[in-house]
């Protein structure tokens, strides 16, 4: 990983979050995010005994739940995902379930306008990136004299089906650049 920089606080103030249906377009969320989830998939371990003592054995890695909790500022922001619609959906009377790729972006660059744009030499960035993913649920909220919320929430295995990693982490810093992401599609994670 790149050695990053503390002095310019890339990471302190904003995260860019894009989100991409299989086969669909990359949407940058527009909505106001005041938290943000990112879990790692754990590993569980069990202690076998032996004569001699005990031994551990690795289990399985866990599932990994990423979830959002924001102030929506357009209609369209969650609900198109948690229904596996399309993203200018107005009216939803169905849902279907899609796989989603989810990225997110911290960057001192400026003129980012998604988190999957390339990142150049003069600036740092930390990209974390998240395919095969569920939309696993949508719950809004709301309290008196406050203002309309929502948390979103993902889940995926650690693990795609041919055994490939179904998340990426990328840093530069000055002495190195991002590429761009490609589009999410069925044979494309990454």
């Amino acid at each position: 990983m790149a050695s990053l920089s503390m002095s310019n606080k890339a990471w302190y103030d904003k995260a860019f979050i894009s989100v991409a249906q299989q086969g669909g377009n990359e949407v940058q969320l527009t909505a106001k995010t005041n938290s943000l989830s990112l879990p790692q998939a754990g590993i569980g371990f069990e202690s076998i005994e032996v004569f001699e003592g005990k031994i551990s054995r690795p289990g399985t890695r866990e599932d990994m739940e990423i979830s959002f909790d924001g102030v929506p500022t357009n209609v369209q922001d969650f609900d198109w995902i948690f229904h596996g619609t399309s993203n200018t959906a107005t009216s939803i009377t169905s849902t279907s379930l899609k796989k989603y790729r989810i990225t997110v972006l911290w960057t001192n660059q400026t003129g980012i306008t998604s988190a999957t744009q390339a990142i150049d030499t003069a600036s740092e960035a930390y990209r974390h990136i998240y395919a095969n993913a569920y939309c696993t649920g949508l719950e809004y909220n709301m309290d008196a004299g406050e203002h309309l919320t929502a948390t979103l929430t993902f889940t995926l295995a650690p693990e795609d089906e041919t055994g490939g990693q179904n998340y990426k982490k990328e840093a530069c810093d000055t002495s190195s650049a991002l590429s761009a992401v490609p589009a999410y599609t069925t044979t494309t994670k990454f």
